[in-house]
């Protein structure tokens, strides 16, 4: 499931300038018009004249202009060029907490948004005791119900919602929290099935953001919401209509995450519509986007350990002070963890340089990367790194919360992530690859390549079941959206798996459809 960051926190200071209050409020609202509006208006305030309290609001509205305009590194960078955590103390860490929340949240490290987040719900009788604006509780329980969906906690994630709304009153930035919070509704409806009800929902939203045409980037994420719908419903020409009113919305606009969001539902469109001229074109399109967003999370990955330590020597100077500390220690270990990762992957590579070239639509950087997961995959015998074939002992207590953990782990679709090697998976379960590995040998009865490839399969053998415009995808779309680098990779996994090919069991379904 795919999320997208909202939120500015509005911060109010009796002392502030009124002037400057309204040049703030002026860039929260160009998020939602132009982000390259916000960086302009931002440019007129002398922050070297203003609180830290107002400071702070500066650095969050330029973080999040840049997050929205899918220049993720340079988000992150923001808050460590002016020091986000230097100035942190109990007046300011809810703030700061809920940005990191959210920075970790745009980059898909679910795993750490979601502490974070469950931690300042935790936290909100604190909250009110201190007096914040109550429009920061309402960000942070949307927050934590963004993160909830992630989990598949639906009904706690519509209690998070609900608790949000209820916060909200008459002001323009209050309007715009209760219209993310409807588009989160959407998701819901839609993550359950009730797609009738998301349409609904949909529609009420296009009728109230008809009254305020200025908030751009909300009407075209909710066509694009729509698109999904109708794309569901199979009603593959309105799901197209409202996609190209979305995209012609921000296509001047520098929304470049939500740009690719719409260019990969209209591919799946015309795909399903037959038209393959326009499928590559919105496919190639959409493939090249991604590769540059993920080249920039990945960018942003190493900011946010950088950050993450500001926030570590903050946390020893000040341990007097009962910060959120305890939070920010897992996050720094998760994080280290994939900064040695990401190292172990840049010595890899220059051992696959005699390796063909698999694909020609992925940057260098990525391929070589991409490359390494495909000669794993295919390899029968040493798929993984040589693990210590010494008896590993595990307790039983570590056993089964290595168990547990795995289980929520296949009700994600995490699995489905390219970089998904054993390390990354073991730092997202907090444990280490012998543990893991064991654990996985023991009891699932395969090594890691295998666990991980079959749980793929299995994903994309029932939405090929379940969902009859599958079968009109053709297999290299089916691989990708699988996780695999290549075509001839998912083939020879799929037919390994379930003991037939890709094109052999589509026709078999589509006969018994017939």
């Amino acid at each position: 499931m795919w999320f997208l960051i909202f939120s500015g926190v509005i911060l109010i200071s009796a002392q502030s300038n009124p002037e400057t209050l309204q040049l703030l409020d002026k860039a929260y609202k160009s998020l939602y018009e132009n982000p390259d509006n916000t960086f302009q208006i931002l440019q007129n305030i002398d922050e070297n004249k203003e609180s830290e309290l107002i400071k702070q609001r500066l650095q969050i509205l330029s973080s999040r202009a840049y997050n929205f305009k899918g220049d993720y590194a340079k988000s992150i960078e923001q808050s460590i060029n002016k020091d986000l955590s230097e100035n942190r103390n109990d007046n300011t860490s809810f703030y700061s907490d809920n940005a990191l929340a959210q920075q970790y949240q745009s980059l898909q490290l679910y795993k750490q948004s979601i502490r974070i987040s469950q931690n300042l719900v935790d936290n909100a009788s604190k909250i009110k005791s201190q007096r914040y604006p109550e429009n920061l509780l309402a960000y942070i329980y949307q927050l934590n119900a963004s993160n909830l969906m992630v989990q598949k906690k639906w009904k706690e994630a519509e209690e998070n919602l609900k608790q949000s709304n209820s916060l909200l009153k008459d002001s323009d930035e209050d309007f715009i929290i209760s219209i993310e919070n409807q588009i989160y509704e959407t998701f819901l409806y839609i993550s359950q099935n009730q797609i009738d009800k998301a349409g609904k929902a949909a529609n009420e939203i296009q009728l109230k953001l008809n009254k305020t045409p200025q908030y751009i980037f909300l009407r075209a994420f909710n066509l694009d919401n729509l698109g999904r719908i109708h794309f569901l419903k199979k009603d593959y020409q309105k799901s197209t209509e409202n996609l190209n009113q979305g995209l012609e919305l921000i296509q001047n606009k520098s929304y470049d995450a939500l740009k690719n969001r719409i260019y990969d539902d209209l591919s799946k469109n015309y795909l399903a519509l037959k038209n393959e001229d326009l499928y590559q074109k919105y496919y190639s399109i959409y493939k090249e986007q991604t590769d540059k967003l993920d080249k920039n999370k990945k960018e942003a990955i190493r900011n946010l350990v950088k950050l993450n330590d500001q926030y570590e020597n903050q946390r020893i100077e000040y341990s007097h002070k009962n910060f959120t500390s305890n939070i920010l220690i897992i996050s720094i270990i998760c994080l280290i963890g994939i900064a040695a990762i990401i190292f172990t992957s840049f010595s890899e590579k220059k051992k696959t340089k005699s390796i063909q070239k698999q694909i020609d639509f992925y940057s260098k950087q990525q391929e070589f990367s991409k490359k390494i997961e495909e000669k794993e995959i295919i390899k029968t015998g040493k798929t993984e790194p040589e693990i210590s074939k010494k008896p590993v002992f595990i307790s039983k207590e570590k056993e089964s919360d290595i168990l547990a953990r795995l289980e929520e782990f296949e009700k994600s679709e995490n699995f489905l992530s390219k970089e998904m090697p054993l390390a990354v998976l073991a730092g997202q379960l907090e444990t280490n690859t012998k543990y893991l590995s064991e654990v996985i040998n023991k009891y699932k009865e395969k090594n890691y390549n295998n666990y991980i490839n079959e749980l793929r399969i299995n994903y994309i053998a029932y939405l090929l079941k379940t969902d009859s415009a599958y079968l009109n995808y053709k297999v290299s779309y089916l691989a990708e959206k699988a996780g695999f680098s290549s075509h001839s990779a998912f083939t020879t996994v799929f037919k390994s798996v379930t003991g037939i090919s890709p094109n052999t069991y589509i026709q078999q379904l589509t006969q018994n459809q017939k």
